[in-house]
């Protein structure tokens, strides 16, 4: 439980190497439904989404900071449609907005938000932002296994568990279109000090890289940054994890790996996620 509290401390405090000033919303449309985008360019970059079907809606990941999410249920309330279920994967934090709606997220992540080691993150976040993130533990309504499904208005939300070790989150696929990870690909970055903690955790995201592309996905989601991505960075990101599993195998030292990966990717940005990798891979 020590080792899960330091990752998903370390998860909740990184803030986006690529993250912009200015929060925003953006909408992506499909034969069902809507996708709202939240990015909220916090002090961690979390990104909220809202599933706009035709007679209510769905949270997945809601906002925590004040300010944040004032504005996130204001535009929320814009919709005029009931939320009918809000949806933690990987974000146990921001619930006390939602007092009479359906809080539901998995039995793992439930358990781990009472969890003396959830208690002492949240507290800990709690004296960092002097009050500004809501960290009030609260009780799910409903909790799910990690390879469960529901539908909510016809739209099909189907959970997967996640092939990196150690995090309680789950990946989802929504309506077989979309599909939900806490880190998006990103072409031309790095890959997050806070993803790859491990050689392990490196085929693990391949693996669900790979997965993500035999199914045909063609918009993928995270929960920090800007939040959404394409095809191309998908098909990046594969090729970038193969050459750094490539790399892991045959470098003996974190400077050794570092300077491989620099040669082979000399333009990409976030060098201090790359740093924090090779640290984590070779302690």
């Amino acid at each position: 439980m020590k080792n899960l509290f330091a990752i998903m401390l370390a998860l909740f405090m990184a803030i986006s190497t690529y993250a912009q000033p200015k929060a925003n919303f953006t909408t992506n449309e499909f034969d069902n439904f809507t996708l709202h985008t939240y990015a909220s360019f916090d002090a961690m970059a979390d990104v909220s989404f809202i599933i706009e079907s035709e007679n209510s809606l769905v949270i997945i990941e809601p906002q925590a900071f004040k300010g944040k999410v004032e504005e996130f249920v204001d535009y929320t309330n814009k919709l005029n449609k009931p939320i009918e279920k809000v949806f933690v994967s990987f974000h146990a934090a921001g619930l006390k907005s939602y007092p009479d709606i359906t809080k539901a997220t998995t039995k793992s992540m439930a358990a781990f938000s009472q969890s003396e080691a959830a208690k002492g993150m949240l507290g800990y976040f709690d004296q960092a932002f002097n009050g500004a993130m809501d960290t009030e533990i609260v009780e799910f309504d409903e909790q799910f296994d990690a390879n469960d499904e529901f539908t909510v208005d016809g739209i099909t939300y189907k959970l997967e568990p996640t092939s990196l070790q150690g995090m309680p989150g789950v990946n989802i696929d929504i309506n077989g279109q979309v599909y939900y990870q806490h880190f998006a690909p990103a072409k031309g970055y790095h890959a997050s000090k806070n993803m790859i903690k491990s050689k392990a955790a490196i085929d693990g995201a391949l693996t669900d890289a790979i997965k993500a592309k035999k199914a045909g996905y063609t918009l993928f989601l995270g929960s920090h940054g800007y939040g959404k991505a394409g095809v191309d960075d998908l098909n990046w990101q594969i090729k970038y994890l193969k050459t750094m599993q490539k790399i892991a195998e045959k470098a003996t030292t974190a400077d050794e790996f570092i300077a491989k990966m620099n040669e082979k990717y000399p333009d990409c940005k976030g060098e201090e996620d790359l740093k924090g990798i090779a640290a984590e891979i070779y302690e």
